[in-house]
């Protein structure tokens, strides 16, 4: 038995990064060189102990079975700090359930050794031992053998505890990673489907393809936007429009610009928005509003990358990328005739959909925390909690109608009205479909019934419309300030 030679091999063939490979080999080494039946690892203390390697000859892995090894010497060991050498039956755990069990007990020499020590309550303790198994037909373990084994993994055990902080700092370090990841991309959540997510957002950034993002209203499809766009290397401007709040006859001059005297009133040249965007990102939201004579020149911008600016016969290159979002079901609508084939088959290719947040439930704490620090600055307020009670009911709510976007709201507007200066409180949460005394500070039964009436006719024209508000607004006949006004008086999401 060489101890160098032996050492030399654990290191050159361990992973030294890894606590684990470097245990491993440690035993696969002593198992042969001492010529063991098995050999484990074993880290704790006396009764709290578990095995983080259990090999047998030849580097095979062996299943470990608390009940075939004598806890008792482990614990002995963990104990005292001291070498152990017993010669005890061993019953396999599969012969314990039969009656000829006695038949199957195996006498073993074993070696229970101190691997290295640590400290507690200012203490020295043993943290980690070493237990070995051979067959009587072998000697007892010899003093040379016990010294080679002890000796050995004192060699190694500064590489075991060195690997074990490098492990350490490295997940610190992903962690932190992922915490400047969502700052940058600007939302909050720890939920499974949102960290898979944010990792294609990352390598989505690093390309130039165009993305649709799907997602019911209120998760966050404009922050998935521009995320991309933070992440990316763009240096063109990033500039976002709601498709649905254009007039459908002013959309093509809006999207690609237009030419003096192209029409009553182009007094002169204008850039549209993906000239604007030049080198960064146009972000077209609620794509499914644009109307279908407006499809059919995206297509083709999207396609050759080029603009045919309103009375113009000259098509201008513009380097700009595409990202558009839609709360719809754009293949229902190709179904229904409502939406060009051609332009969902080009945009459903790379596709990111943004979960509901009632399905990661998870996220609602710790965006509650974040919601409250983003308007501690803006309002000047300094709320360090919620109430016990405020907290529940934000919980377990299902945010069916606004998502993010809508516990947002709720907790901007709780701090405003809160009279507490230290906790947010249940009774200023006004969830979809509750009253209170603070909206449009109504002063008469009839000011109330009046607006619940006007509340009513709002909820209905905007289900009529598909969603649509600006439809919705149309309907009402309303004026744009007017209708916003009133959807900002009635808490309408």
């Amino acid at each position: 038995m060489d101890r160098y030679q032996t050492f030399h091999n654990i290191i050159t063939k361990a992973n030294v990064a890894s606590r684990h490979d470097i245990i491993t080999r440690y035993i696969d080494s002593v198992v042969s060189d001492l010529r063991c039946d098995r050999g484990m690892f074993f880290s704790g203390s006396a009764g709290k102990h578990r095995c983080e390697s259990a090999q047998g000859p030849r580097g095979v892995k062996l299943e470990f079975s608390p009940k075939e090894v004598p806890t008792d010497l482990l614990n002995k060991c963990f104990n005292t700090g001291s070498v152990i050498t017993e010669r005890i039956p061993i019953v396999p755990e599969s012969a314990k359930a039969s009656t000829s069990s006695w038949g199957r007990i195996k006498i073993k020499h074993i070696l229970v050794i101190p691997a290295f020590a640590g400290k507690r309550d200012g203490k020295p303790v043993t943290t980690g031992i070493v237990y070995l198994e051979r067959s009587l037909k072998l000697p007892s373990f010899q003093e040379r053998e016990i010294l080679f084994a002890r000796y050995l993994i004192r060699d190694i055990s500064h590489l075991i505890q060195s690997s074990a902080v490098y492990e350490a700092q490295t997940y610190q370090i992903h962690q932190l990673k992922e915490e400047v990841v969502q700052k940058r991309i600007g939302m909050v959540s720890d939920h499974p489907s949102m960290l898979k997510l944010f990792r294609k957002i990352n390598k989505l950034a690093k390309v130039p393809s165009t993305v649709l993002i799907t997602g019911e209203s209120g998760t966050g499809k404009e922050l998935v936007a521009r995320a991309i766009y933070n992440l990316s290397e763009l240096r063109g401007p990033f500039i976002s429009i709601n498709c649905g709040g254009i007039e459908p006859n002013l959309m093509k001059s809006e999207l690609f610009g237009h030419k003096k005297g192209s029409f009553t009133g182009a007094q002169s040249d204008r850039d549209g928005l993906f000239k604007k965007a030049e080198g960064g990102i146009l972000f077209l939201d609620e794509l499914a509003e644009m109307p279908m004579d407006i499809q059919v020149l995206l297509l083709r911008t999207l396609q050759l990358g080029e603009i045919l600016p309103v009375g113009s016969d000259l098509p201008e290159i513009v380097h700009t990328r595409v990202v558009a979002a839609t709360h719809r079901d754009l293949r229902e609508m190709v179904e229904k005739g409502t939406f060009r084939n051609d332009l969902y088959q080009r945009l459903k290719g790379i596709s990111l959909e943004v979960p509901p947040l009632r399905k990661r439930k998870t996220d609602i704490e710790p965006l509650m925390h974040f919601f409250l620090d983003k308007y501690n600055n803006k309002l000047g307020t300094n709320f360090k909690n919620f109430s016990a009670k405020a907290k529940e009911k934000l919980l377990l709510y299902d945010y069916e109608q606004g998502n993010v976007r809508e516990l947002e709201h709720l907790i901007e507007r709780a701090m405003v009205f809160e009279d507490d200066t230290i906790e947010v409180g249940i009774d200023n949460l006004l969830f979809e479909g509750e009253s209170s005394h603070h909206v449009g500070k109504f002063n008469s039964p009839f000011e109330e019934r009046m607006a619940a009436f006007g509340r009513k006719l709002i909820l209905d024209a905007i289900a009529k419309s598909g969603e649509n508000k600006t439809k919705a607004m149309k309907s009402l006949g309303l004026p744009r300030t007017t209708f916003y006004s009133l959807l900002h008086k009635y808490n309408i999401k």
